[in-house]
């Protein structure tokens, strides 16, 4: 009696889709809201169903073999896009069914775990991992050069760490993330747990430490979806949690039946009132948000408030910085030159912060020809293959390029690589004297 009972209750609260899928081969599910249906994406094909009916409207085969890359799709307006979720790769579905490049972007490998949303139909992205580095900074797909630009912040705002695979929502003007990992020192492998709570404000352009994480209260395995201003997350023993960070406050519902049926590694989608999900089984099914957050079963607070006052930071640090530009400051050839510090480069009031290495590169840069193969002496690591290396050795200068970009507002690289002149089968790196020489 007790299983039957369980049996109608779901299927009162369920309507089952006409279609299956793959559990092992489904990807994602997304809403295309303007159409009024549920997408489920696999690596071969993307079906649209029917919101209301979950019936199939269309199946459409993805041709090619670019989808064999890490994919997210994400659905922008109207127009279904593909995210490489390692690198910068942004791919759309052409009049024949196969994936086209959209971008022009050659960013590849550094941006693992980044937080991904739109905001006035442009794609953005924040932190990301790669190569035993991290980043600590907003990026968007620029429209009309279909290129990732650095997303420029207030230079006196305060600033989170570097961070990836992390929980975060848009929510009006603001942008929330919590949990996520970090790691602690540039090039090394250990993952620590980020516990810090963080907001953006696109107005002001300002960051604002909101608290420290309560981690006895957080799951950071669980799997997520966004239903308005909450975020959502199951975790284990099917606990569904309804996370309010404007609330400051974490409400776990009792657990529901039908949280045991969904497949773990798909994440729900939420629209019009409704839970879409791929059951363990592979079939879309919905069900009632309020079905299953109908009984609360305790309420915690997500974040412990920082008591230290803000303007008690603003002064340490304002000291600290003072005293540090004391020891290492000096300045180069003109007033508009680079003032190279001990742990980063300045330009006018902007600052943006490179490791030793970076730093030695560009010195080195104003001075000389670099040939590939002293960077990539310098950037190699033993335990990696030659190829391996090399695109250790690409990133970096990337990396480099771009950070100097969003320093000077230039859109030229300020390390090019041509032949070497020593000889032409190999290549070199120069400083780009033509667009910043009066830098130096």
């Amino acid at each position: 009696m007790k299983h039957v009972f369980w049996l109608l209750l779901l299927i009162s609260f369920t309507t089952v889709a006409q279609q299956k899928t793959n559990p092992e081969k489904t990807t994602h599910i997304l809403v295309d809201s303007l159409k009024n249906q549920i997408l489920y994406i696999t690596k071969e094909s993307i079906t649209r169903l029917d919101a209301t009916s979950l019936e199939v409207v269309r199946k459409q085969k993805i041709l090619g073999s670019n989808y064999k890359l890490s994919l997210r799709p994400i659905m922008k307006q109207d127009r279904l896009v593909f995210l490489d979720q390692k690198g910068g790769s942004v791919f759309g579905m052409s009049d024949k069914d196969s994936l086209v490049r959209l971008d022009n972007s050659n960013i590849e490998n550094f941006l693992i775990g980044s937080a991904v949303f739109i905001k006035n139909d442009t794609l953005f992205r924040h932190g990301g991992y790669g190569y035993w580095s991290q980043s600590d900074f907003f990026t968007y797909l620029d429209k009309s050069t279909t290129e990732w630009e650095i997303y420029n912040i207030s230079q006196t705002s305060e600033k989170p760490i570097s961070i990836h695979d992390h929980f975060a929502i848009d929510i009006g003007g603001d942008f929330y993330f919590f949990g996520g990992q970090f790691v602690p020192h540039y090039g090394s492998r250990k993952m620590v747990s980020n516990n810090e709570v963080w907001s953006f404000n696109f107005q002001s352009k300002n960051w604002k430490l909101l608290g420290k994480l309560n981690l006895d209260s957080f799951d950071f395995k669980a799997n997520s979806f966004i239903a308005g201003r909450f975020v959502y997350a199951i975790k284990e023993l099917s606990v569904l949690s309804q996370i309010d960070v404007l609330q400051n406050r974490i409400t776990d519902y009792k657990t529901s039946p039908i949280l045991y049926l969904i497949e773990n590694d798909v994440d729900p989608v939420f629209f019009k009132g409704n839970l879409y999900y791929l059951n363990t089984k592979g079939v879309v099914k919905k069900a009632t948000l309020k079905a299953i957050t109908d009984k609360v079963s305790k309420t915690t607070s997500l974040y412990t408030k920082e008591r230290t006052p803000l303007y008690l930071l603003i002064i340490f640090a304002g000291i600290f910085l003072c005293l540090t530009f004391f020891v290492i400051h000096r300045y180069l050839k003109s007033r508009n030159s680079f003032e190279i510090l001990e742990n980063g480069l300045k330009f006018k009031s902007k600052f943006v912060e490179l490791d030793s290495l970076a730093l030695s590169i560009l010195k080195m840069s104003f001075k000389k020809e670099i040939e590939f193969t002293e960077i990539y002496d310098l950037v190699s690591k033993q335990h990696l293959s030659k190829i391996q290396n090399e695109r250790v050795r690409n990133q970096y200068l990337d990396k480099i390029n771009m950070q100097i970009k969003w320093l000077t507002g230039s859109k030229s690289d300020i390390l090019i690589v041509v032949k070497s002149s020593f000889d032409a089968r190999y290549k070199s790196v120069i400083f780009n004297r033509k667009d910043y020489d009066y830098f130096i």
